[in-house]
């Protein structure tokens, strides 16, 4: 009985391994070149930047918030220069200074948000861009 047991548990292995692989090798070859991605918004964003978490003190949370969206800000600026370094001199150029300074950059992008309130539900990085743009290349 109990090797009989064990040939089972095998088996359904066996099937278990045959439909993973299929699900994960056989079927992205029969699939269409879809890029799927999950865009945050600016107004989430926004809410990452300025929003209050109850029962902690100013410093406390500036310390967490903060760096979640100072690093959105970061990875968005990062992989804009990559892809214009990348030959690609049809984009803008964001006009930044040589001294990296994420606070400012993440106050024009509330400002620039504020300010323009039809650009909330826009995903973040493209409104970072915008903002970004709008304040230092004039």
């Amino acid at each position: 009985m109990q090797m009989h047991l064990f040939l089972f548990q095998n088996k359904v292995m066996r099937i278990f391994f045959y439909f993973f692989f299929y699900l994960l090798i056989i079927s992205q070859v029969h699939s269409k070149d879809v890029n799927i991605f999950y865009p945050f918004t600016a107004k989430e964003l926004i809410y990452e930047c300025i929003a209050w978490i109850p029962g902690e003190t100013a410093v406390q949370q500036k310390a967490k918030k903060e760096v979640s969206c100072i690093r959105y800000i970061q990875s968005t600026i990062n992989t804009y220069q990559l892809i214009k370094s990348e030959n690609n001199f049809e984009l803008p150029n964001l006009c930044l200074s040589n001294v990296l300074n994420l606070h400012r950059h993440k106050d024009v992008f509330i400002k620039y948000v504020k300010e323009n309130p039809d650009k909330e539900n826009v995903e973040a990085s493209k409104v970072i861009i915008e903002s970004l743009i709008n304040s230092y290349c004039k």
